[in-house]
């Protein structure tokens, strides 16, 4: 089944609007405040038998539209359930543009499941995940791709995915989208004209629809070309440390965690598996992953762990090779040279505060190399201003868009290939009614992306990552 922003709102058959649903819309544990959320047409009805105001009138549903209301929620014996504050907003002013009432209520488990259990009893459905936002997106306050953005706001590591975020929730993406949407459609009722009311052999000049679908080309391109740096933005700097045992990979990782994540002991092979940790780099995010270190081993489990750093080099945005300067360069640190060459890396030749034996020449390599002693904590600052220098945030920061999300990239990839194929058709003399298909499939592809078009299959892995309660 498809929907769309202008349908009414029925998922899964089931009409949105004739169900009211509530949800904890705070994290769980104790705190200061909790928000139980409800949303649909019997919001106020539900509230209003439940809330007693401490002072002053019953709750009314126009005088209290978006007003602050204390008082106390009661249960069905009359007995006080907490003291809290109540905010109606009535419709289509709001989120889900329905009927929303929060009750905020102290921050204790006890007080939020017998508020939410008390709405249950009267009527309300418990509300599936990201069922708030989906309602948003049915109610055509949002499309598709502004949903998104709600979840990359929620999920933001830095500042610039946080910003990337805003910026997608207030719908550059989607006007980027109809832009190119809209040369396709005109490239379309061209290609449609001579189709339909012309005479063989009159139809309007190829060029008059190439240059329509030139544009949009070009477009959808410099769109997917932000994808890298979208998931840079988005997930962080994928970057992998590598070494031999024992060279100091597990100490570099606390000392940039300022803490004793790694297991640190003079026993070469003591990290074995894969450790990764977040560490916020200003407006950007590291995504470190500690390795085991590389070397020949006939110890099953340290193999497999050998295994998974050499993997992991190909997957990474950044490797960090570190070599012990005391020691000196042998052939698996050759190998690593290998591994790394034509790879975006930085070289550390730690273990400064021991004699060095490692001839840096012999490494003969362009990249960065930076001297450091983790025991003294020598060479960490440098570290960091290379990997700032390395991945230029003011470059990040002038694109208007970016794209951040697989789903986004893969559309548009989509119809990259669909317009690339219908150019290429129309440009060899096929005839005019078989480009059409390609050429609609494009368009088509790009609603999808903002959910002009779109089945219950789409909306559940979109809104599955949601938590229950937004």
């Amino acid at each position: 089944m498809l929907q769309t922003t202008s349908q009414s709102s029925v998922y899964k058959g089931v009409n949105m609007e004739e169900r009211t649903i509530a949800a904890i819309s705070t994290p769980s544990g104790t705190g200061g405040i909790s928000i139980v959320r409800m949303s649909g047409p019997k919001a106020y009805e539900i509230v209003s038998q439940i809330f007693r105001p401490i002072m002053g009138k019953p709750l009314d549903k126009n005088d209290d539209n978006r007003k602050m209301r204390y008082g106390n929620i009661i249960d069905n014996q009359g007995e006080i359930i907490d003291e809290v504050m109540v905010c109606f907003m009535k419709a289509p002013f709001t989120y889900t543009r329905e009927d929303i009432c929060e009750i905020n209520c102290h921050g204790s488990f006890v007080s939020v499941k017998k508020i939410l259990n008390l709405l249950l009893d009267r009527g309300c459905d418990l509300a599936e995940a990201g069922e708030f936002t989906k309602r948003a997106f049915l109610n055509g306050r949002i499309d598709l791709s502004q949903a998104e953005a709600v979840l990359d706001i929620i999920n933001a590591r830095n500042d610039l995915s946080q910003k990337e975020g805003i910026n997608q929730l207030n719908g550059a993406l989607r006007e980027k989208i109809n832009s190119i949407r809209q040369e396709l459609l005109e490239a379309l009722s061209r290609l449609e004209y001579s189709i339909n009311f012309t005479e063989d052999g009159e139809d309007l000049p190829k060029d008059e629809i190439i240059v329509y679908m030139d544009k949009a080309k070009a477009m959808i391109d410099k769109l997917l070309n932000t994808s890298n740096k979208g998931k840079i933005v988005r997930d962080g700097i994928n970057t992998t440390i590598i070494g031999k045992p024992n060279v100091g990979k597990s100490s570099l990782l606390n000392n940039l965690l300022n803490e004793n994540r790694a297991i640190v002991t003079d026993i070469p092979g003591t990290t074995r598996d894969l450790i990764t940790e977040y560490i916020s780099f200003g407006d950007f995010t590291l995504k470190i992953n500690d390795t085991a270190g590389i070397r020949e081993t006939d110890d099953v489990v340290e193999k497999i762990g050998v295994d998974k750093s050499i993997e992991l080099i190909d997957q990474s945005d950044l490797i960090i090779a570190i070599f012990d300067s005391s020691r000196d360069f042998d052939q698996e640190d050759k190998k690593i040279m290998d591994l790394i060459e034509g790879k975006n890396a930085i070289i550390i030749l730690n273990k400064t505060d021991l004699s060095g034996k490692f001839d840096e020449k012999i490494l003969k390599t362009s990249l960065p190399i930076i001297r450091t002693s983790m025991i003294n904590e020598e060479g960490i600052d440098k570290l960091e201003e290379t990997i700032t220098e390395m991945f230029n945030t003011k470059e990040l920061k002038r694109e208007s868009v970016l794209i951040t999300n697989t789903r986004h990239e893969r559309l548009l990839n989509m119809a990259s290939k669909k317009l690339t194929s219908s150019l290429y058709d129309i440009n060899r003399g096929i005839p005019i009614d078989a480009c059409e298909v390609d050429l609609r499939g494009a368009y088509d592809d790009l609603g999808l992306i903002i959910g002009e078009s779109v089945s219950d299959e789409i909306m559940d892995k979109v809104f599955k990552e949601f938590c229950v309660g937004k």
